[in-house]
């Protein structure tokens, strides 16, 4: 090869070499004006997210103020509590309430001090007999728990008040039935009295005539036990009182007339140690008004079953028998007072129950089917041994 062809070709590969640094150069030039139009949008959606965050962290800013004078003005303690149950932070009302260093302290041990449970579960009694409602909401299991004291004095005594208005207005509303139910037994004891002077009656005969008596004078003796007891049913009293207990009176107490009507009786529970808090006569008087029903209802050889047990925080005492059923158009019906489908029945065991039971903040449940029998339940909130 010449040197004017070598000399050409290095010119020729010159050119290439200045065409592709050129087409590299451009590359680069179009690529860096693109990193630059990026930069600009990451900063601007930098800057927006900033923007967006710090209105946030102002609008969360105002949250926590409205929420700090929302506790401050709060009629309620509030109180929060970390995983172990230490209170780490309270509301004013909470220091006014409870008059205590309390932050540090563990809540469950705190309580029992300054308060004394009350009758409805969840309430419990200041020194100075105002009552606070207490109840707790998890947070999460690494957060703790918030609890909420709310004063509630003024409900629960309204509701007292509200009660015995409304047990006195039914009061009212029974008193002619009453008359018709006392004037029945008085009437014919004293016709079979007005029958002992009888010059012809013999012996035998006068002795039946006492018994008609005595069986009168009992039903209405009944009678006004079953009213004084449903009158005064609002009341529930304090005490602590062992099921097992409860069940052993009860079953003293129907023992005579288990017996007299030739039936049987079984008792069984699944929570003897359990408690309840109220008034013993009355709740021996609820389940007793049961079995008497039953034994009534059957007759003779009924074959009754008291249970105890714990569903939740119910403790639940049924009278189960094998009669013959309530039919469903009257299983709510045979709770109104004064009503009876037996002659000798006062119609109000059954209302006495169910007064017993509210005044306890319970309830009564049936559970019948015709011709296999009937069950009644007390449902009566499990006293807690503490909070």
């Amino acid at each position: 090869m010449s040197a004017a062809e070598v000399e050409n070709q290095r010119l020729r590969e010159l050119e290439e070499a200045f065409a592709l640094f050129n087409t590299t150069s451009e590359q680069l030039a179009t690529a860096y004006d693109a990193l630059q139009l990026h930069v600009i949008e990451l900063t601007q959606e930098l800057a927006q997210a900033r923007s967006e965050r710090l209105l946030q962290l102002a609008e969360k800013e105002r949250v926590a103020d409205r929420l700090a004078r929302l506790l401050t003005l709060l009629p309620a303690a509030v109180l929060v509590l970390d995983q172990m149950g230490k209170i780490t932070e309270v509301n004013a009302t909470a220091i006014q309430w409870l008059n205590n260093a309390l932050v540090g302290q563990s809540w469950q041990s705190l309580l029992p001090k300054f308060a004394t449970a009350g009758e409805v579960a969840g309430d419990w009694v200041l020194p100075d007999n105002r009552i606070l409602n207490v109840s707790e909401t998890v947070l999460d299991k690494a957060l703790g728990k918030i609890v909420l004291l709310m004063d509630v004095t003024e409900q629960r005594s309204l509701s007292r008040q509200l009660s015995q208005h409304q047990r006195l207005r039914s009061m009212g509303e029974m008193a002619a039935s009453l008359a018709h139910q006392i004037r029945t037994p008085l009437a014919a004891a004293l016709l079979y009295a007005s029958q002992l002077s009888l010059p012809q009656l013999t012996d035998d005969k006068r002795q039946h005539m006492n018994e008609k008596i005595l069986a009168r004078l009992r039903h209405l003796e009944n009678l006004v036990t079953d009213m004084l007891q449903y009158a005064k049913g609002g009341q529930s009293g304090n005490s602590c009182i062992a099921v097992s207990d409860l069940l052993q009176q009860v079953q003293q107490v129907v023992e005579e007339p288990v017996h007299a009507s030739n039936s049987r009786l079984f008792v069984e529970t699944s929570i003897p140690d359990a408690q309840l808090r109220g008034d013993l006569a009355a709740l021996i008087t609820a389940v007793q008004s049961l079995v008497i029903n039953a034994i009534d209802v059957v007759k003779e050889g009924a074959e009754i079953r008291i249970s105890a047990s714990l569903e939740q925080q119910w403790i639940k005492l049924c009278v189960q028998d094998k009669g013959p059923g309530v039919p469903l158009a009257l299983q709510e019906k045979i709770f109104e007072p004064f009503y009876t489908s037996r002659a000798q029945g006062t119609g109000l065991g059954l209302a006495v129950t169910r007064a017993v039971a509210q005044a306890h903040h319970g309830h009564v449940s049936l559970h019948s089917v015709e011709g296999q029998g009937s069950e009644f339940c007390i449902w009566l909130p499990k006293q807690e041994e503490s909070l």
